[in-house]
């Protein structure tokens, strides 16, 4: 779906192209922090991002019930196994116990546990610990293990607990808790009918209504802590509450446990619905009521035919299949939605049509705000992908007892201010077009398949669209393995691979499909992967034996994808040192200013002591020669032998010498800042010789011959060195490149024959009584010119139309290979044209191992490249020869770690195919086999075989400066080198140099 948005410039263009949208009440988000992104941009980044605003009826979640049994005392709030009761009984019996509670101390903000399995007397338990001020802990007794609930107990300061009385004995007893068992209560005091007066309790929404403990797949559980205001914005506000009223029944059929279960049980009798608490059939109570709340899994499990008396459905917690959804919405309002619990419950939710596009997992919830974010937490661009990070009253209080980890995930929310937090969700999203949320998985299932990364659950919901699937996970075996467990049993299990093989690349197709009656599920109703980890030996070796399978197969759980969270870079060094090693300071720009300051230094001597400016004589002599040294310093450094002589020298210092040495010689590559500083300063010179020159000329006490000819020259030629100057800078240069490049070519030629003319006119009017052929060789002007005329011709002396054998992998890339009788060295690069006059191209040379001649890697990067690639030309020219480049340095290093974005694989590839020296490979692009095509991959992969390439397409872009360290540190390298855009090996460049790591990278005409 494409979901790129036009760049509106002004206010009233972004209302005139977005009006369709509505708006929230004046500008939420604070406008520093969404500054990166385009009017348009910033103007949709708000508006999908916040949710209505709303107000909220109930400041606790228990008053809200409380009102329902005021007003209607006879309505059934409940009903399980044949058993019934009233709003009124309900709320006389949590009285009665809130009451209890309070004689054993608990005291308002106080957690109690609540260790239970559905039951009327666990919603007495709920409603009675919210009466009585404290917070429930809910755990479902039978399932939880007895060292989970310790853990519980001791991780949420719990000192009573409730219980039912056929569970008792599984209550841990730990120090001098406190155990009332609810059901034996209620039958002591059933026969109270006294009204019950609590006293009052002052509890605000900002109190903590209950705890949930994470399931801890992944380590220790973590309470997460919901507050009453938290509860009532989701549960009392619509789209949340799901049209729950009185008449409704509402299905009770999660574990209590599970944080959706609080959406059943308090969404209902908030609401004034009933409550249909299930047995051990889903299907049976799922049939008979209006409203399910449950997980894509468990609905999925159900028969539809026999829930067709169902009006609304809402499926949360993990991916909901396409198919799915358009099963259930054909006959109810079918609602997707998504949100851990630190969001309570959820924070986004979208009802599903059949028609619909996209299923997506919609907009904001009420009073709450969803940021698409960066690595570095800035916005993403609409339709760019990121992680979701949420804001608002949806966002909890924290872990309990674990300050460190809330620190972590939940942080101040720089978008509201005013001290209000947001919380990383981890899931990864883009909004569409519409304003919706695409839902695209979690950082934490990512896997690295084959060197590319693969999002797991995208494999399973292409397996989900296929009409005889019901549920599917995918799991990963080893570096190149995936294996994908299905439902139903009977599924084909080689339509199962094609399904994923017709839509995924190749490296995301599962190497071995099990089919299962049933998924398993855990006790929150997911798909359970621990257990079907578990099963991937034993399946496999099932799998090999019917397949006769010739390799082993190794099995891990280990993850191997870097853990950008997890990777803490060091501290930057001190000030100074940043500042020394920042853009405005890097070697380029030091070896400009040195020239620079030395031929400042000349000027200011040359007008003091040097006397070369006075009435009486103008040395332009000495102007003459000091402006030609530094043209032919300037032109000389650019000349392809001298850059290769360079390159020499300083790559043959050995590996053994110290590393302070051989990372200073590295930065050899910035010989352009001496190409800028000699090329400027000869200007700056030339200028003074022509105000020289006029001054000489004007001056009446000059009584030499006056050469108008020679005035005219000057004054041309000045004006041609200053226009080439100023097409030279960064902006200009970027802005009309083709410009740039004539000017510089057809100016250069011009200037360098202009010079000639200005030499012979000088030497002419000198007046000398030698022949003008003697006077030039006497001439310094003549020698370094002619020197600066070789150095320039010496390409187009080995000009020449050549073969090219051009194949196209993909739309965007072509491979060139050439066979001229020359095989360049790796590290070099070779320009070539299809019109030699008017534009040259360099790339980076990859000989090929065993063969002449080298191919070269074009990607479509603008015009010219478009053009080769869509026409596929049989020749090209080429001229001089092939010449260093930066990543020559490699050399100077034991072992170096290379970074790359799209078409900066190029460059690497020579250095990764050559094996010199020992290397790791970190690649970002988009879609690198769709892009760059399969023998170019595979070429790579079988050099790098442990290289992390990221598919920006599926996961967005990585932070490379984590990534890069991650990998100096695993691979113990000794520098870091980044082919990329300007402004992201900038950024590596200076993440690394800042931080004391020898990093190089091409940053502009270095």
């Amino acid at each position: 779906m494409e979901t790129t948005v036009s760049h509106a410039t002004s206010e009233a263009e972004v209302r005139d192209t977005f009006g369709h949208i509505p708006l929230v009440p004046g500008d939420t988000f604070i406008k520093s922090t969404i500054a990166n992104l385009s009017l348009s941009d910033q103007y949709l980044f708000q508006r999908f991002g916040q949710g209505p605003i709303t107000r909220v009826p109930y400041r606790c979640i228990h008053h809200a019930f409380e009102a329902h049994a005021k007003v209607n005392p006879n309505a059934i709030a409940a009903s399980h196994l044949g058993k019934v009761i009233t709003y009124e009984e309900l709320d006389h019996q949590a009285n009665l116990l809130a009451l209890e509670l309070i004689k054993n101390g608990i005291q308002k903000g106080d957690n109690v546990g609540l260790f239970v399995q559905r039951s009327i007397p666990m919603l007495v338990g709920i409603l009675a610990i919210l009466k009585a001020g404290g917070a429930y802990v809910p755990q479902h007794i039978g399932l939880a293990k007895d060292e989970q609930l310790r853990y519980v107990v001791k991780s949420a300061n719990i000192n009573l607990i409730l219980t039912l009385s056929e569970f008792k004995d599984l209550v841990p007893v730990i120090d001098d808790n406190k155990l009332i068992v609810i059901d034996d209560f209620l039958k002591l005091n059933i026969n109270n009918s006294e009204k019950i007066v609590l006293p009052e309790i002052p509890v605000t929404e900002n109190d903590i209504c209950y705890i949930i403990f994470t399931s801890g797949t992944t380590g220790d559980p973590n309470g997460v802590q919901v507050s009453h205001g938290n509860t009532c914005n989701i549960l009392l506000t619509s789209p949340g509450n799901l049209g729950m009223r009185p008449g409704l029944k509402v299905g009770q059929i999660l574990s209590i446990a599970f944080d959706m279960s609080v959406w059943e049980i308090l969404g209902s009798l908030a609401n004034g619905a009933t409550l249909v608490i299930r047995g051990k059939n889903i299907q049976e109570t799922v049939s008979e009521v209006d409203v399910v709340i449950s997980t894509p899994t468990i609905l999925s499990s159900l028969d539809v035919t026999l829930c067709q008396n169902v009006r609304v459905a809402i499926v949360a917690g993990e991916p909901c299949p396409r198919i799915l959804a358009e099963k259930w919405s054909s006959f109810c309002a079918f609602h997707n939605s998504c949100g851990p619990t630190e969001t309570t419950i959820i924070n986004t939710v979208k009802r599903f049509f059949p028609t619909d596009e996209l299923l997506t997992i919609g907009k904001p919830t009420p009073n709450n705000t969803v940021y698409v974010l960066d690595e570095n937490l800035k916005p993403c661009g609409i339709g760019e992908p990121g992680e979701m990070w949420a804001g608002g009253l949806c966002v909890t209080h924290g872990y309990i007892n674990n300050q460190e980890l809330t620190n972590e995930r939940y942080v101040d929310d720089p978008f509201l201010g005013q001290g209000k937090k947001m919380f990383r969700t981890r899931d990864l999203g883009r909004w569409t077009l519409d304003g919706e949320l695409e839902h695209l998985g979690r950082t934490d299932d990512q896997v690295k398949i084959c060197g590319f990364r693969v999002e797991l659950d995208s494999v399973s919901s292409i397996i989900e669209k296929m009409p005889e699937s019901k549920r599917a996970a995918t799991l990963k075996i080893d570096n190149r393995t995936l294996i994908s467990f299905v439902s139903p049993e009977d599924i084909d299990q080689e339509k199962v691979k094609k399904q994923v093989e017709e839509v995924l690349p190749y490296y995301c197709v599962p190497a071995i499909v099990v089919a299962m009656p049933e998924l398993p599920m855990t006790d929150r109703g997911k798909i359970d992967k621990m257990k079907l980890m578990k099963l991937i030996p034993h399946k496999q070796e099932e799998e090999e034996k019917t397949t006769s399978a010739k390799k082993d197969q190794k099995f891990t759980d280990d993850d191997d994808i870097p853990d950008l969270e997890a990777i803490q870079l060091p501290p930057q060094k001190k000030s100074f040192s940043r500042m020394w090693k920042g853009e405005k300071l890097m070697h380029y720009y030091r070896l400009f200013a040195l020239l620079l300051i030395a031929n400042i230094g000349i000027m200011i001597y040359g007008a003091t002591e040097g006397n070369w400016w006075s009435q009486q004589e103008m040395r332009l002599d000495i102007i003459s020669k000091i402006t030609l040294v530094n043209f032919t310093i300037g032109i000389l450094i650019r000349q392809q032998y001298v850059i290769n002589f360079l390159f020499w020298v300083a790559t043959s210092i050995p590996t053994s010498w110290p590393l302070s040495i051989r990372r200073r010689a590295g930065k050899i590559y910035h010989f352009g800042g001496i190409h800028i500083g000699g090329t400027v300063s000869g200007t700056l010179w030339f200028i003074l010789f022509m105000g020289s020159l006029y001054y000489d000329f004007f001056n009446p006490q000059n009584e030499t011959t006056k050469d108008i000819t020679l005035l005219w020259v000057t004054t041309i030629l000045t004006g041609i060195l200053v226009f080439m100057i100023i097409m030279a800078l960064p902006k200009l240069r970027a802005k009309f490149h083709n410009s740039f490049e004539k000017t510089h070519r057809f100016g250069g030629w011009t200037a360098l024959l202009l010079f000639w003319v200005q030499t012979i006119l000088i030497i002419q009017g000198n007046g000398s009584e030698h022949t003008l052929l003697e006077n030039l060789f006497d001439s310094f002007s003549f020698w370094a010119l002619t020197v600066i005329t070789i150095s320039i011709a010496l390409p187009w002396l080995r000009l020449k139309k050549v073969e090219v054998d051009i194949t196209r992998p993909s739309n965007h890339v072509i491979l060139a290979r050439f066979n001229y009788g020359e095989t360049p060295f790796a590290g070099s690069s070779t320009a070539i044209s299809r019109d030699p006059l008017m534009e040259w191209h360099s790339f980076a040379n990859v000989p090929e191992p065993g063969r002449e001649g080298f191919r070269l890697t074009i990607s479509r990067a603008g015009d010219w490249t478009g053009e080769l690639i869509d026409d596929m030309p049989k020749y090209l020219w080429v001229k001089g020869i092939t010449t260093a480049g930066v990543g020559n340095v490699d050399k100077l290093f034991k072992k170096v770690i290379w970074v790359a974005t799209g078409s900066g694989i190029g460059p690497c590839l020579p250095h990764l195919f050559s094996g010199e020296t020992p290397a790791r490979l970190i690649w970002a692009t988009r879609n690198p086999r769709k892009t760059y095509g399969d023998e170019l991959v595979e070429e790579i992969l079988e050099s790098q075989p442990e290289a992390i390439i990221w598919d920006t397409d599926a996961h967005g872009k990585p932070d490379m400066v984590k990534l890069a360290y991650k990998a100096y540190k695993d691979f113990n390298a000794e520098a870091v080198i980044c082919i990329s855009n300007k402004k992201l090996t900038w950024k590596v460049v200076y993440g690394m140099e800042s931080r004391g790591i020898p990093a190089y990278g091409a940053i502009w005409d270095s």
